[in-house]
């Protein structure tokens, strides 16, 4: 599924036209499909912060720039270090950065490089496995129809499909993951 399949599938939820590009979107206009766009935007973010096998990494090293500091890149929506491997948890993320709160400093002097234990990445639509695309359409479709119709209606049926279609991606995880009840 494209995004502009995405944003069009939020539309005719409201009964909307269709858009023929992601061109006809731009990101300060307040029509339909930008309000669209932007709620697929937020609830793809939201499903992602949950942290899949798809979109989660573990041992990632980060290397100290020249200013000293380990900057995290943008597309970083969570990122925990091991107590075994850093004892008190010294180390978390504020901002765009790691912060040693033992020494209440950016400063990684100390610190050529960091091991986060694991990193969980936000994904362009584009590389999102079919279930998770599913999923954040038909959750962004009940998000948009409610905030922009508040119809009743369409919030009964697509609340169905977004029960359905979130027990699709966790079966979907599950297989992936090789997990099993022993």
């Amino acid at each position: 599924m494209t995004e502009l399949e995405a944003i069009n599938t939020l539309l005719s939820v409201i009964g909307e036209a269709p858009i023929d590009s992601l061109s006809d979107v731009t990101v300060n206009e307040i029509t339909d499909s930008a309000l669209a766009r932007r709620t697929l935007h937020e609830v793809s973010r939201d499903v992602q912060a949950e942290g899949f096998g798809w979109n989660t990494d573990r041992g990632v090293k980060y290397v100290r720039d020249s200013t000293n500091q380990i900057k995290i890149p943008k597309s970083a929506l969570k990122v925990s270090f091991s107590a075994a491997r850093y004892g008190d948890l010294q180390y978390v993320v504020r901002g765009l950065r790691v912060y040693d709160r033992n020494r209440q400093s950016y400063d990684m002097t100390d610190s050529e490089f960091v091991i986060a234990d694991e990193v969980v990445t936000q994904l362009e639509w584009e590389d999102l496995p079919h279930p998770a695309q599913q999923y954040i359409v038909i959750r962004a479709a009940r998000i948009y129809s409610d905030r922009f119709v508040n119809s009743s209606a369409i919030y009964v049926y697509t609340t169905a499909d977004e029960q359905y279609a979130r027990s699709m991606l966790i079966r979907s995880e599950e297989r992936s993951n090789g997990d099993n009840m022993l």
